[in-house]
């Protein structure tokens, strides 16, 4: 039998390559990037708003910035950064001006202040103070300072047109009228009635000159004329009547009244 001879084989070795794999993106970045963007957009949108235009904008270049160092995300922070650096200018701009605001209406509010609690103060003191004066009384009516020269009883005008009815007198009255207040009052004929025994009558369109002035009295300004009313014949009780509203400390009207005996 012939020799057999041992055959030979090639051993083959199979490599199996690895797949390939990609380096893990850093999230972290990412969020930075991310989040500088959009707290920079928000910061431009408000940016106007003092203070907050300016808080979140350096917050968006701070974000930006750090985001930066990172490989990813670059074009995220560069907006981040624009937007939050437009942001915080703008801010910066509305903060200023709203402190130069602030500070150039701090006495005009001071002053309105002020003069809300002197005209409460004023107020207080009308609705404290007497409001009833006897005859020959100089009275003080609110800011009005209010002496009674003279009373004409049964007044009978020239014209026979102007004749009182049947049961009725005319009655001239001549005041004179000072403002001790601080700023001008107006006043005319029909700034006070005559009190006829509780009902109060206003002043008639009979004039008997001279007749007291009608405009605006000036503080520490004085006027005198005279004013007339029909009012029942021989009425015992005569007072001449001025009104006026003052507000309490609750800001609610108060009506008064104040009287002068004639």
């Amino acid at each position: 039998m012939p020799d057999e001879k041992p055959v030979q084989t090639e051993e083959t070795t199979t490599t199996v390559a690895e797949p390939l794999t990609t380096p893990p993106v850093s999230t972290a970045t990412n969020a930075l990037a991310i989040a500088s963007m959009i707290v920079g957009i928000v910061a431009f949108l408000s940016g106007w708003v003092p203070f907050w235009g300016l808080l979140t904008g350096i917050a968006a270049v701070v974000l930006g910035i750090i985001a930066l160092k990172k490989p990813t995300g670059k074009g995220f922070s560069i907006t981040g950064i624009i937007t939050g650096g437009l942001a915080a200018l703008t801010g910066i701009f509305a903060t200023i001006f709203l402190i130069i605001s602030l500070a150039a209406t701090a006495p005009i509010i001071n002053n309105a202040q002020n003069q809300m609690q002197k005209e409460s103060e004023q107020s207080q003191d009308m609705i404290n103070s007497k409001k009833n004066f006897a005859k020959g009384e100089t009275a003080v009516f609110g800011t009005l300072e209010v002496k009674v020269n003279s009373v004409q009883r049964n007044y009978v005008p020239e014209s026979s047109f102007y004749q009182a009815d049947d049961g009725k007198e005319y009655v001239v009255v001549n005041v004179s009228v000072k403002n001790i207040g601080e700023e001008g009052e107006y006043i005319s004929p029909y700034t006070f009635s005559l009190n006829d025994n509780g009902v109060a009558v206003e002043n008639t369109f009979v004039t008997v000159n001279p007749e007291l002035t009608t405009g605006n009295l000036s503080p520490e300004a004085t006027v005198t004329g005279n004013l007339v009313f029909e009012v029942t014949k021989d009425s015992p009780k005569l007072n001449l009547q001025y009104e006026t509203t003052a507000y309490t400390d609750n800001y609610e009207s108060k009506k008064l009244i104040y009287t002068l005996g004639l």
